[in-house]
């Protein structure tokens, strides 16, 4: 709009409208056309991250793994089991790896055992944060530190102390560190070792289920299925012991097949009555097999604190030092 105005005297009315018209213009220039934000004064103007703009969104930083808040002292009875909690939140894609203090001697890591003591092993549902580190016919000499550690960056751990004492020494027990009130636990169905085994054509298939209940309440029977068939002393099949002693705060069930064959392979399941079944996985395989790993399951048998504290150099975060 041009917007240069002639003023003359050509009475009030035009000088009137001149006026107006001057008005206008200046108004317009003020103006800034319709999509550019480039002459628009404030915070817009700034040349910062623009919202809906992908590529200059501030990165997304993952959550940190932190402990939940769990006992650090668990007091357990000799010859029982012992359980360690360690819970941990935002685990992500890290590693959790239970470590006996005074020797550095490296238990599990994630679901693994990495203990000759095949009395260790970790207690975890996939999916949750629990990480129970069990000892199972737990010992005097077990009474220490352990460390529940995750290999984030920084690393994290967390200490649980450990006292065993004789049956007489302590009464009531506790149970996963917590003290036991007048109100016993509820039972717990347990099959000691690997959930997954591998064991030899021909061998001897030997399985141990225990069973936690309170004092004086065992259960009625303790039955064993391979798959859904029942087995027992008088099985079509042959060659199959089973053994069950009640005590007074566990019982005890063992079963043992004779000569397996590749027809053993499967399922087997401790079925105590009134209680949920536990299973295992059975394989019968030829030729030696491989003492090192069995796969699937919590325990390897690697033995020495030199291959120990490697394991720990490979799954601790290490600190680079400059010289």
């Amino acid at each position: 709009m041009n917007c240069e105005i002639i003023f003359q005297d050509h009475g009030w009315f035009k000088r009137y409208l001149s006026s107006l018209l001057l008005v206008l213009c200046i108004c317009t220039q003020q103006i800034t056309p319709a999509g550019d934000i480039s002459r628009v004064s404030g915070p817009m103007s700034n040349p910062g991250w623009t919202k809906g703009d992908p590529d200059q969104r501030p990165p997304f930083t993952p959550l940190q793994p932190t402990y939940r808040d769990t006992p650090s002292t668990v007091v357990a009875r000799t010859k029982d089991s012992a359980f360690l909690p360690c819970s941990v939140a935002n685990l992500g894609e890290k590693t959790v790896t239970w470590m006996r203090q005074r020797d550095l001697h490296i238990l599990t890591a994630g679901i693994l055992t990495y203990s000759a003591d095949e009395r260790f092993k970790v207690l975890h549902k996939k999916g949750s944060e629990e990480w129970t580190l069990q000892i199972k016919f737990a010992m005097r000499e077990d009474s220490g530190v352990y460390e529940c550690h995750v290999n984030s960056d920084p690393k994290i751990s967390r200490h649980v102390k450990l006292i065993v004492k004789d049956h007489s020494q302590l009464d009531p027990p506790w149970v996963f560190g917590l003290p036991q009130t007048t109100t016993d636990p509820g039972p717990l169905v347990l099959i000691e070792g690997p959930t997954e085994r591998h064991i030899q054509f021909s061998s001897v298939l030997a399985i141990t289920c225990v069973i936690h209940h309170p004092p004086g309440q065992p259960p009625h029977h303790v039955l064993w299925f391979h798959g859904t068939t029942n087995i027992d002393y008088d099985s079509p099949r042959g060659g199959i012991s089973v053994q069950t002693e009640k005590y007074r705060r566990k019982t005890v069930s063992k079963v043992m097949v004779a000569n397996v064959r590749e027809s053993d392979t499967g399922e087997y399941s401790c079925s105590p009555s009134d209680l949920s079944p536990t299973v295992i996985y059975v394989h019968v395989q030829h030729g030696h097999l491989e003492a090192a790993v069995q796969q699937g399951g919590f325990s390897s048998a690697l033995t020495g604190n030199s291959f120990s504290h490697f394991l720990l150099v490979l799954i601790l975060p290490c600190t680079a030092i400059y010289v």
